[in-house]
């Protein structure tokens, strides 16, 4: 499924640019029972596999207020990064590519 325009964001990560977004409101799951956050990317032109990034904290909006964090660009482009080099090809078609992102691989 493609992601909408509207309410996503544009990133560039060497000279290729994506678009990526986190849902608007917590799935139920995310809010009840503090699951992971959750973020999509792919390709902004030619769109074709998708990358699904699982956040190793809840989102800020969690029903039991539990500490959380939220998505930044800074944390996209790392993902972004590490899943090419893991073997997401972002201009073929084909299933989500699913990143669990790593805090302490994050590197200025």
């Amino acid at each position: 499924m493609a992601i909408p325009k509207k309410g996503s964001r544009k990133i560039i990560v060497d000279s290729v640019e994506y678009r990526w977004i986190v849902r608007h409101k917590p799935t139920y799951s995310q809010a009840a029972f503090v699951t992971d956050a959750l973020a999509r990317v792919q390709l902004a032109d030619n769109p074709g596999a998708v990358l699904a990034i699982s956040f190793p904290f809840p989102r800020c909006d969690n029903w039991l207020e539990r500490p959380a964090e939220s998505v930044t660009p800074k944390m996209i482009k790392a993902c972004i990064r590490a899943a090419l080099s893991e073997g997401w090809r972002p201009g073929e078609p084909g299933v989500s590519f699913l990143y669990r992102h790593d805090p302490a691989a994050l590197v200025d």
